[in-house]
């Protein structure tokens, strides 16, 4: 064997595993690590960012976009560890995985309170605070142990349900030398899907046969698993609606242009998804949690009615399957297994429904034309209004274009009225719903991507405002991303929720002057500072031919489109509730 350092074997294995780019910036508390990765150039490539946070963010794209191998975010100690907390959380409400590596101070000085170690509880306490956001975490006190660590973060990190973890790897040990083997990684990985109990598919098997009005309701699981083909044969042998929930990864699991997909159920859905889904006898929920976007806040009658309706609920995780609502079936299996499965058995029982002569098909398809026809009226009455803008967009991009949001009303808005034909390509923070993410997100997700794929952040302008700087990454290294920023000058989503549940009372959420004067940010002086290209669209036709010519030229660039910011056709309609607390309510 040969003698390594510490960062020697950390470099080494992440080549072995083929894990190509590592985000992050260099500090005292990582220079060995960085230093290594040097050496490890090109199979590893270090991406130098801006902010700790958005390097999780490039790390958490980069997953979403590839669903195969993760990518690593490292900092220093201290202050730009801490800085990854939001974006670790993001991944792992979201089950998205990145392996994060941060710097800690020297074993020998652990409870010394030295510069930038926290102490007052417990020693070099950053694990306890962290490991709350991780799935799992690790703090290395001996060179001996790091190639079991560094196994068992890249098992972790992308086996089960997916989730981002934490080595806490002090400078001694990063220098340190001994004689010890780089792993295999793949050694240490299992194989294989796991598949549901017989007795589990039987009984949902005979309630899905049983059914008259099926529904089947796909979260990120089913993206997660790749299970798309073989939803697509249970939805068609069923004739069975098939609506995707509010959070991000779902989109896409099944292709949106099918007949049979009735988009989202929940507060900012569709109108056909909510009625369907209350109308459903028995609903086949696949690799979902139930959050409160997907069923307006549980509020019986509104989006779901379990019961009566009966649930067969198919998840990875068995702290999902009963959490908000009973179940008649509960399946722990992978979703692609699971889907596989109910497939065979329902084949091998009964005989293919022709859905298309069936009331429970005529009944989506009204409403669906209904649903269709109001939303039409929702974009002529604003032709600048986010709603367009989501049909313009989706006009121009390529059908494998990577779109990536984050929260706030371009986030509801595309979650709501845009159409993925592919699985992996609509990335959004939206269960832990965090401002500032697709930026980054876009830039991770272009660098799986590679060329001849398309990667747009869609920025609200208060989100913009927080990761511009990021640019200045995709400049520097030409990462051709687009930007489309919908400027509405302010926060108006809240200032939205501020008028229709506090009596009107609008404060802090327009982007005003002590004078009342609207406060107004030059963003194309901001883009062009940072050296990348900048369009502006004031009018629907200008904003297609600016998409257009962002789409041809390759490079980082800005969209600016000013869009609606008059209430109510600053949003769009929503078809269900949301529970916000308010004393004017």
């Amino acid at each position: 064997m040969n003698e390594y350092t510490g960062a020697q074997i950390v470099s080494g294995f992440l080549k072995k595993a083929g894990i190509r780019y590592v985000f992050g910036i260099p500090g005292h508390g990582n220079a060995a690590f960085v230093d290594a990765l040097r050496d490890a150039y090109p199979d590893v490539e270090f991406i130098p960012v801006k902010h700790e946070q958005w390097g999780g963010h490039m790390a958490d794209g980069y997953f979403r976009a590839n669903r195969r191998v993760p990518a690593v975010v490292t900092t220093s100690v201290g202050p730009g560890a801490t800085n990854l907390a939001t974006a670790m959380a993001t991944a792992f409400v979201d089950s998205s995985a990145f392996i994060a590596i941060t710097g800690q101070i020297q074993t020998y000085l652990f409870g010394m309170g030295i510069f930038q170690e926290i102490e007052r509880h417990h020693w070099v306490d950053y694990v306890n605070a962290m490991k709350h956001f991780a799935k799992r975490a690790w703090l290395v006190t001996d060179l001996r142990q790091l190639p079991r660590v560094l196994t068992g973060a890249l098992r972790e990190a992308v086996t089960g349900r997916p989730g981002p973890v934490l080595i806490d790897l002090p400078m001694d040990i990063q220098v340190e030398k001994a004689e010890l083997e780089v792993p295999d990684p793949y050694r240490h990985m299992p194989m294989g899907r796991i598949y549901p109990d017989p007795e589990a598919v039987r009984r949902a098997v005979d309630l899905l046969l049983s059914a008259e009005r099926p529904l089947i309701l796909i979260g990120g699981g089913v993206v997660m698993s790749g299970a798309t083909e073989e939803l697509v044969k249970v939805a068609e042998f069923l004739g069975a609606p098939v609506a995707a929930t509010f959070r991000g990864d779902a989109k896409g699991g099944f292709p949106e242009d099918h007949e049979l997909y009735v988009f989202h159920p929940g507060n900012i859905g569709s109108l056909v998804a909510n009625e369907l889904a209350k109308e459903a006898d028995v609903i086949l929920a696949v690799g979902t949690t139930f959050s409160d976007e997907t069923t307006s806040s549980y509020v019986p009658g509104i989006t779901f009615n379990i019961p009566p309706t009966k649930l067969i609920h198919v998840d990875l995780d068995p702290h999902e399957v009963g959490k908000n609502y009973p179940v008649e079936v509960g399946i722990v299996a992978d979703a692609k297994a699971a889907l596989e499965v109910i497939y065979v058995e329902l084949a091998r029982r009964a005989a293919k429904r022709d859905y298309r002569n069936s009331p429970w098909y005529r009944r989506m398809r009204e409403l669906k034309e209904r649903w269709l026809s109001e939303m039409e009226e929702v974009r002529k009455a604003a032709p600048m209004g986010i709603p367009n803008i989501v049909k313009l967009t989706r006009d121009v991009l390529p059908r494998d274009a990577v779109v990536a949001l984050s929260a706030g009303l371009p986030q509801e808005i595309f979650s709501q009225l845009w159409v993925s034909y592919h699985p992996n390509t609509y990335i959004s923070s939206g269960g832990f719903s965090t401002m500032g993410f697709a930026l980054p997100a876009a830039i991770g997700a272009k660098l799986a991507l590679g060329k001849g794929r398309t990667a747009v952040a869609v920025e609200g302008d208060g989100s913009f405002l927080m990761n511009n700087v990021e640019l200045s990454t995709a400049v520097q290294l030409d990462i051709p991303i687009i930007v489309v920023v919908l400027n509405n000058y302010g926060w108006v989503s809240i200032r939205d929720l501020q008028i229709r549940r506090f009596a009107e009372r609008i404060i802090a959420t327009e982007f005003r002057r002590r004078d009342g004067s609207p406060y107004v940010i030059d963003f194309e002086k901001l883009t062009r500072s940072f050296g990348a290209e900048y369009f502006r669209a004031e009018t629907p036709e200008e904003y297609k031919e600016a998409l257009s010519k962002a789409l041809k030229m390759e490079v980082p660039t800005v969209v600016e489109a000013v869009v609606e910011r008059r209430f109510p056709h600053s949003g769009t309609k929503a078809y269900g509730h949301w529970d916000i607390p308010s004393p004017y309510v």
